[in-house]
């Protein structure tokens, strides 16, 4: 394309008369990037604001998306409906195998509280990946909660404000979950190495452990997810010559470049587990 002569003036001539405009808006993105990284009161006050209005902004575009997209919708609250009709099933089953004197108490049989949430904002491409939910403190949401799907798990609650949180995706170098091998009970660590967001390395494993290749992974009750929620399958277990754990390959059950219907899981002992061991999902 070819821009006559006259144009270019034009367009000289106003970056020329609006120069110190320019400048100023310059200084000032570098004069707050300086407070925000030298203050870690300032750098809080940021990343909540940031939350809250990108929340907001991903929430107006979200809101068009899902209007169009209707008919899914409904097949994904179907879909939810079923797995919460399932989860219904395995506490009226855990019920019936509890001791008798342990039905007397509410708190002994309710551990966690789920929170419904819908992800305005997600990546997936990075290799610190996060998302934004459209639940708050407002809403009950707590910091380092855990985040589900009915297919598999997604998260951990990074920052919250009162109507919006983000969330630090499984597929963040900076996160680790305590998962097992079902059948084994077998416990690793889930990690994820910036590769292909459907797959993640399952790490700790001591090569004395009966792994198999096509092994379902769960969380375990030391997460903070639901005990035994689903996790993935192992797609790949080898020992390596000379070490001492496996190098174990997991597919994971949920595509969490589609995922727009979550929960937000409220431990209700989590307290008092961190209170005698070390929380197994690390957050850096």
């Amino acid at each position: 394309m070819i821009f006559d002569t006259g144009f270019m003036q034009n367009l000289f001539a106003f970056f020329y008369r609006y120069a110190y405009v320019f400048l100023f808006l310059v200084l000032e993105f570098i004069s707050i990037r300086w407070i925000v990284q030298g203050n870690k009161e300032q750098r809080a006050i940021f990343m909540n604001s940031s939350t809250i209005i990108s929340g907001k902004l991903y929430d107006r575009f979200s809101s068009i998306k899902h209007y169009f997209g209707l008919r899914k919708e409904n097949q994904t609250l179907a879909n939810e409906n079923a797995f919460l009709r399932a989860r219904l099933s395995n506490l009226e089953q855990e019920l019936i195998t509890t001791r008798p004197d342990s039905l007397r108490d509410s708190t002994y049989r309710q551990r966690y509280l789920l929170i419904p949430a819908e992800v305005d904002n997600n990546s997936i491409e990075f290799r610190n990946n996060m998302m934004t939910i459209n639940r708050g403190s407002l809403q009950g949401v707590t910091k380092f909660s855990t985040v589900i799907e009915p297919n598999g798990i997604v998260g951990f609650i990074k920052n919250v404000g009162s109507r919006y949180s983000s969330v630090m995706s499984i597929l963040n170098s900076n996160a680790r979950t305590s998962v097992m091998i079902k059948g084994s009970r077998t416990i690793g660590n889930l990690v994820w190495d910036a590769g292909s967001p459907m797959e993640m390395n399952l790490e700790a494993v001591p090569k004395h452990a009966f792994v198999h290749q096509g092994d379902t992974i769960l969380t375990t009750p030391y997460s903070h997810f639901p005990s035994g929620h689903p996790v993935g399958v192992i797609t790949k277990a080898i020992v390596e010559p000379g070490e001492n754990f496996y190098t174990i390959r997991i597919k994971l059950f949920n595509d969490l470049s589609k995922v727009s219907q979550v929960y937000v899981v409220t431990d209700l002992h989590k307290n008092e587990i961190d209170s005698i061991a070390p929380p197994q999902n690390l957050i850096k």
